[in-house]
């Protein structure tokens, strides 16, 4: 150990120092924070890990062995023995996870620092679950603890799904074969994380299947193609550690996001978003302020419209829009205009306002829950574009679990309705121009819709008929119609964005033009105009 006026370091190497493809533990845990060397025991180096922030590890030398606790240092000289006569043989390493090798001559005992890729999740006394068992001892050795083998709190085999259901099936009991095939599947929801700028996030992919699936993950952007983030890999300042978990540190605005975990094996895919929120700390500009201009009203009809790409100031920012296509909220790239329809500063607040409950459940994965009690289920396999069954364990599961085959047909990919009936209207064309307060003859500009009602705003072509709003003598060019009690799933009148020009007839009230779904709204050609303009001259109104 060598000291300083200002602080104290250790002998050796970080891990990664020698060797890039080396995590500083075992399983990137970011356990055991430090700052300096003096904080971590005597043979332990302060370094960074895979969270962007510094812990204990065990120090490396060049020749890649680990200083060991006793202060007895890696890579010291000592009297060698002829290389021929060197043998691990009868050499015992007391250490978990320790092996013999060969150094300068003589056997030592050093941390192992490779392990087979093939998965076999391993619950270890210290709470945490490792790749496979290789990987726990190799952290036990680095930390120079014990590390036992403990019952998993999550069933990791799977239970036995083989043969598939045809439809209805008794409830499947475990068992710890791995060899039947089970198709990927969740141990529990996805949720939304919110962090502040510079914080570290981590999502866990925790899926099941037989074959192991495999696991990757994709950042959903507005390029066409998205980087593959692969397991064991860095990139920029997200990291996939060897369990598949995605980690983010130093969490800036610009990673905000949904995060796709896509899992594969041979006989099934599936897919689970993981939505990020990155928020910069409240300061002063954020605080509120009266001379600040309120925003447009929010409509249900706003979800609709399309994303705003439009450049309205010189910074960007990171925004959430409803995608209506995809029944979900997604991130996009804002110019900063206030006067975006379809813009939200978080993603509750997208959430909240345009996904609707029983909405998207389609798209959720196939969650198994953390019980036992298990039962053959069927789930909308959104990247495969069918039903598929999974074991169901009973509880905290989703929307996305049907009892039969059938019933998952019959709800996705999307809820199948009814069909709308035909509007049916009050009564004949010249009839119902007599009883109403106004008839136009305009051009749908825009459609608003609120929960059991909306607005319609039409430029005018010609007012055909006036008793309460004076359109002609202030020379209107534009109206706003107020629909009342309409029910927007199976809309009357049905009033659709079209260029050809609509009759529309209704009452007014309190001033404002309103239509009621037995009002006559309907596409009229040139020559039945004509014709009603005709009737209209011969005061046809006052014999009817």
């Amino acid at each position: 150990v060598h000291s300083s006026l200002h602080c104290v370091w250790h002998e050796g190497f970080c891990p990664n120092k020698l060797n890039n493809n080396l995590w500083v533990d075992a399983q990137s845990t970011c356990e055991r924070e430090c700052s300096l060397d003096e904080d971590c025991a005597e043979h332990e180096k302060c370094c960074t890990n895979v969270c962007g922030l510094n812990s204990c590890v065990s120090a490396r030398f060049s020749d890649g062995t680990p200083a060991q606790p006793d202060g007895k240092e890696g890579g010291g000289n000592g009297d060698a023995a002829p290389a021929s006569t060197a043998t691990c043989e009868g050499f015992i390493c007391s250490q978990q996870g320790a092996t013999c090798d060969i150094w300068d001559g003589q056997p030592i005992c050093k941390c192992q620092d490779r392990c087979e890729k093939e998965p076999y999740f391993t619950c270890a006394s210290d709470g945490l679950t490792y790749f496979n068992r290789c990987y726990m001892d190799a952290e036990a050795c680095i930390r120079g603890v014990t590390l036992t083998v403990i019952p998993c709190r999550f069933y990791l085999a799977g239970p036995h799904t083989s043969p598939l259901p045809l439809d209805t099936t008794a409830s499947p009991t475990p068992t710890s074969s791995q060899e039947d095939p089970m198709p990927p599947t969740l141990y529990s929801n996805p949720h939304h994380q919110s962090i502040y700028v510079g914080g570290t996030v981590s999502f866990h992919c925790d899926v099941i299947g037989v074959p192991r699936p495999d696991v990757t993950w994709e950042k959903q952007s507005e390029r066409r193609e998205r980087l593959v983030m692969r397991p064991d890999q860095m990139y920029g300042n997200v990291v996939i550690t060897n369990i598949g978990q995605l980690v983010v540190y130093n969490a800036q605005v610009w990673d905000t996001g949904i995060y796709t975990c896509i899992a594969r094996n041979s006989v099934g895919v599936l897919q689970a978003d993981y939505p990020l929120s990155v928020i910069r700390r409240a300061d002063d500009e954020f605080s509120e302020d009266p001379e600040l201009p309120m925003g447009r009203p929010f409509s249900p009809a706003d979800c609709l419209a399309e994303v705003d790409t439009r450049v309205c100031s010189g910074e960007r920012h990171v925004d959430w829009y409803y995608d209506s296509k995809l029944g979900s909220c997604v991130t996009f790239s804002s110019g900063g205009c206030d006067d975006s329809r379809n813009r939200f500063e978080t993603y509750e607040e997208c959430k909240a306002s345009c996904q609707r409950e029983g909405m998207g459940i389609c798209s959720l994965p196939a969650v198994q829950g953390p019980c036992k009690n298990w039962e053959a289920r069927w789930a909308w396999n959104s990247l495969m574009k069918q039903c598929q069954p999974f074991a169901y364990g009973g509880c905290q599961g989703n929307a996305n679990s049907f009892a039969t085959k059938k019933e998952c047909e019959a709800n996705c990919p999307q809820p199948k309705r009814k069909p709308c009936r035909t509007c049916r209207m009050r009564g004949k064309m010249m009839p119902t121009l007599c009883r109403s307060d106004f008839a136009i003859v305009g051009r749908l500009t825009e459609l608003i819709e609120d929960l059991d009602s909306g607005l319609a705003h039409f430029s005018l072509d010609e007012v055909l008929r006036d008793e309460k709003m004076g359109l002609t003598f202030f020379n209107t060019k534009n109206l706003e119609v107020t629909i009342v009690k309409i029910d927007w799933s199976c809309p009357c009148p049905n009033i659709t964005m079209e260029e050809n020009p609509l009759l529309v007839m209704g009452m007014v009230q309190d001033g404002m033009a309103i239509i009621q779904p037995d009002s006559y709204v309907k596409a009229i050609p040139e020559r039945r105009l004509r014709r009603l303009r005709d009737a209209i001259n011969k005061n046809t109104c006052e014999t009817l």
